[in-house]
């Protein structure tokens, strides 16, 4: 059980890195600019980051329900290939 407290701060600071770096270099492409979802996009850059800082700087115990979590808002990050708009739309 040593290992995984050692190694649940990693994958969760490279799960919030990753996806922090996704959504940096989203390219638009021809989508049109919604400056709300710029906006909230610039806002869970700047979470993903702090948090990240934040366990690189005071680390702290991390829950495998933690690093899921940031295991599972990276993968839905990549697969919308950084296009949080996507992300939020309510239709399919």
């Amino acid at each position: 059980m040593h290992w995984l407290v050692t190694t649940l701060p990693v994958i969760t600071i490279l799960a919030y890195l990753a996806a922090a770096l996704r959504l940096l270099c989203f390219n638009r492409h021809g989508y049109r600019y919604r400056r709300g979802v710029s906006l909230l996009a610039s806002a869970l850059i700047g979470v993903l980051l702090c948090s990240a800082l934040d366990l690189v700087l005071h680390p702290a115990p991390v829950t495998i329900w933690q690093a899921l979590l940031a295991l599972l808002i990276s993968v839905l990050v990549f697969r919308s290939r950084g296009n949080l708009a996507h992300l939020l739309r309510t239709q399919p």
